[in-house]
This record gives C-alpha cells, sequence and structure tokens, in this order.
C-alpha cells in the first residue's frame, strides 16, 4: 500500500514537471556538428541547473506557429555575419520579442562570449555570440567549458524573461 502511493506521487510529480515545463523551440539549419554540440549542451546545462524547459527542436523556420515564448535560433557555420536564411525569416516575422540568436562562430583560438540587446542588434532581437569551440584539451580546456557555460547561463535568463518567469 504505501509502495503504491510512492509510485502514485512520483507519477504526479513527473507529469506536474513535464505540464508546467516552459516550452522553448530550438531552430537549427543545419545538422551540423557545432549545432548538435550546442544542443547537446543547452540540454545538459539546463538540466545540471535543474531548469525545467522543453526543447523542441525543428530545421524549419515554417514549423514556428508564431506563438511562441521563446525561440532560440543557432546561427552556426559561419566564421562571422548571420545566415542569410536568418536573416530572411527575421525580416518578416513580427514575434522578434520571443526570438535568441545564438551566434556560434570559430575565430581562430580565440575564446570569446558577447551579449547584445536587441536595441543594439541590427537584427532587432536579442543576440549571444560565443565561440564554436567545444574540446580543448589543451590549457584552454577550463576556459572553454567556462565560455559555453556563461552563454548558457544568459540564454536562460533571457528564455527565462521571455517566459514571464
Amino acid at each position: 500500500m504505501v509502495m503504491k502511493k510512492i509510485v502514485l506521487l512520483l507519477v504526479f510529480i513527473v507529469i506536474g514537471v513535464s505540464l508546467f515545463a516552459a516550452d522553448v523551440t530550438v531552430v537549427y539549419l543545419d545538422r551540423t556538428e557545432t549545432n548538435l554540440e550546442a544542443s547537446n549542451f543547452i540540454k545538459k546545462e539546463a538540466t545540471s541547473n535543474k531548469l525545467s524547459y522543453k526543447f523542441i527542436y525543428t530545421s524549419k523556420f515554417n514549423s514556428l506557429k508564431g506563438t511562441e515564448k521563446a525561440i532560440v535560433i543557432l546561427n552556426s557555420g559561419k566564421s562571422s555575419g548571420t545566415d542569410p536564411r536568418i536573416t530572411s525569416f527575421l525580416s518578416t516575422t513580427t514575434n522578434k520579442q520571443a526570438i535568441i540568436v545564438v551566434n556560434l562562430y570559430t575565430v581562430g583560438t580565440a575564446i570569446l562570449v558577447d551579449f547584445i540587446k536587441p536595441a543594439d542588434s541590427a537584427l532587432g532581437v536579442d543576440e549571444i555570440s560565443a565561440a564554436s569551440q567545444w574540446v580543448d584539451k589543451g590549457a584552454n580546456a577550463n576556459q572553454v567549458q567556462a565560455m559555453h557555460k556563461k552563454w548558457t547561463s544568459e540564454l536562460f535568463r533571457l528564455i527565462n524573461i521571455k517566459q514571464g518567469l
């Protein structure tokens, strides 16, 4: 009897958490190693920080409903600048307040992180820029992990704001 109550309680907790989890749509336009690493790191850090986000992944802008509270667009595969497909989408969307563009750049061995507010962004959205470097077995290994933790922390802060949390 006690075991049934415990199992039932756990089921209600799991259902309750999934019902109240904030949906976050992540758009990746290409299935690149950088996008896969970024997606995995975002999920890992959300779990590590006990955040109850439900990530919804898509590779197409036309699958967006326009009612999302938080949309993360991964801009990768370029050494600088914004993918023209992202620029085109942003020029036609009316839901810019929900969007966060994460720019993952390769800039030699530089480990960079930068945050841009919509008012300062040419795209009119929140932007986070970081190095696309994921693994460094050398002297910079701790810096690489710290850089990724820094940009995901800012990403989660922005998601919370957009979700009204």
